[in-house]
């Protein structure tokens, strides 16, 4: 599956997941494919995405940060436990989460140093943003040999520090606070507060764990929020970059944008947002260009991205015909596939 931008789609392409009301009434079903006359449509509704097939999913070698099994176990058990905790008062099932915890960075210490991971925007739950900032922090802690101690107690902070945005009361999934109410802005600026007051009898999370609940929105400049502080603790630089990173892909608490575009924006606001060695770290992590990305070159060539290198800038591509963007009839010989760390003339231009 890929996301596309509505004002993109020119008719064709093949729906992945249907097209619903906001009273979550089907009005286009799975597997649809949409003739161009839809269009208009589907953005009278307001719809800005939609989740599409991938007509190259065939070719496409993917490395996800961890399989979508496990991960979509993890996903579950976050969201088993918060619901838990919040709807019956079960306090005592929150510790469990030192169990996942443990689990999420015995995976990730499994991973090789050098990989390069495919992430691509999607539209994401709480439950599936919690666990992604997890993995993604561990994953840039362990880059930085921070030690296992460090690694548990940062899987700890983010595993819980969206846990006050269950309490607030304003929209927060794909929209720009940046024009909210007032009213709605302040609302959704206790999160952080509410998060670290509903832990605070929890004693058994370290104390660093629940800093990182409650300055996850802080900045480096010292214009975040709640209390525009200037954090030190590696703990907290780190998460407040992977958490900004999957928000700004996901659509949680701001629009969402382009793997690139997040990318982009990480790295403007190195030293004054987010701290320049913990970026550095996550970006060179990220593919700038996920599995099945489509793209043009610098010699004006239309391919899809079908695997990584060790560059993430530079992945393995394969070139498509000119007509319909079919697969190249030189697929079987390999004639149509390109290594872009290798080959130094050529490179992507832009992704469409």
């Amino acid at each position: 599956m890929r996301i596309r931008a509505v004002n993109v789609l020119n008719g064709g392409e093949i729906l992945a997941e249907p097209v619903v009301t906001e009273k979550n009434e089907i009005l286009i079903p799975k597997g649809t494919v949409l003739k161009e006359e839809y269009i208009p449509l589907i953005k009278s509704l307001g719809v800005e995405s939609l989740m599409l097939e991938d007509p190259y999913e065939n070719y496409e070698d993917p490395n996800p940060i961890i399989v979508s099994s496990r991960l979509d176990k993890y996903v579950e058990k976050v969201r088993r436990l918060m619901e838990g905790h919040i709807y019956h008062g079960a306090s005592k099932s929150l510790k469990e989460f030192e169990i996942i915890a443990n689990d999420i960075v015995r995976e990730i210490d499994e991973l090789p140093l050098d990989g390069i991971i495919d992430i691509k925007e999607r539209n994401a739950n709480l439950y599936d943003h919690t666990v992604m900032v997890t993995l993604l922090s561990v994953m840039v802690a362990k880059k930085l040999k921070l030690d296992n101690k460090k690694k548990y107690n940062i899987a700890v902070g983010c595993l819980l520090h969206d846990i006050g945005i269950r309490y607030i009361t304003v929209q927060y999934e794909n929209r720009n606070f940046d024009n909210a109410e007032p009213v709605e802005l302040f609302e959704y600026k206790k999160h952080t507060i509410l998060g670290y007051s509903a832990l605070e009898d929890e004693s058994w999370i370290p104390p660093i764990s629940m800093k990182m609940i409650l300055c996850h929105h802080e900045n480096m400049n010292g214009t975040g929020f709640p209390m525009k502080q200037k954090n030190k603790e590696i703990e907290c630089k780190i998460i407040q970059a992977c958490d900004a990173f999957d928000c700004y892909i996901s659509g949680m608490e701001c629009k969402r944008i382009s793997v690139q575009e997040a990318l982009n924006m990480m790295m403007s606001e190195i030293d004054v947002k987010y701290d320049k060695k913990v970026v550095n770290n996550l970006i060179s992590s990220v593919a700038r260009y996920p599995v099945g990305t489509t793209v043009k070159t610098n010699e004006q060539a239309r391919a899809v991205v079908i695997s990584q290198t060790k560059d993430p800038e530079n992945p393995i591509i394969m070139l498509l015909s000119a007509e319909n963007e079919n697969i190249d009839i030189n697929l079987e010989n390999n004639l149509n596939k390109m290594n872009l760390m290798l080959e130094k003339n050529i490179s992507i231009l832009q992704v469409v």
